[in-house]
């Protein structure tokens, strides 16, 4: 029989009450511009986020994308549906990796052309620049060998439940 001495005590009727009269008092954003901030609020870099397609990408684009690769590993039931689909979204965040990795080296230029950094052409000045300043790109590097991993392991499943079936 479990352990009952670790759930909290039943919450009082004056609890429950207060409860109710605080959750009416917040009832969160009410504009349209309010909803679309808030909706955002918690997106810093978009590799973890809850939705696989970000405000600055095509759903369609990743449809197809998704798509491409259920052609080409065939999924068979709910399982093998579900790697390939877990597959498909950790490579859509690669290539949102690669475009950050761009974005962050094009405003490393665009503060030197701006006086703001100094001047080098060569990427090895801008890519130490851009690690000592922030670490953003060791950051960056940190979520792309986690999405890396995600990936190869889900491979790996699928690989192996497809070659299970053909046993």
């Amino acid at each position: 029989m479990p352990d009952s001495s670790h759930e909290p005590p039943p919450a009082s009727p004056r609890q429950i009450a207060a409860n109710r009269s605080n959750a009416l008092k917040s009832t969160g954003p009410r504009t349209g511009e309010g909803k679309a901030s808030s909706r955002m609020s918690a997106l810093k870099h978009g590799l973890t986020a809850e939705h696989v397609v970000l405000f600055d990408e095509d759903v369609e684009e990743f449809q197809r994308f998704f798509r491409q690769w259920v052609r080409t590993f065939k999924p068979k039931g709910f399982v093998e549906h579900q790697l390939v689909e877990r597959i498909a979204i950790c490579a859509w965040r690669l290539r949102r990796v690669y475009r950050i990795e761009t974005k962050l080296f094009d405003r490393y230029r665009t503060e030197w052309i701006n006086g703001i950094a100094n001047h080098s052409d060569e990427i090895d000045v801008a890519f130490f620049r851009l690690t000592a300043a922030d670490n953003t790109l060791a950051k960056l590097t940190r979520y792309e060998r986690h999405i890396e991993r995600t990936l190869i392991f889900a491979f790996r499943a699928l690989e192996c439940c497809q070659s299970r079936k053909k046993a």
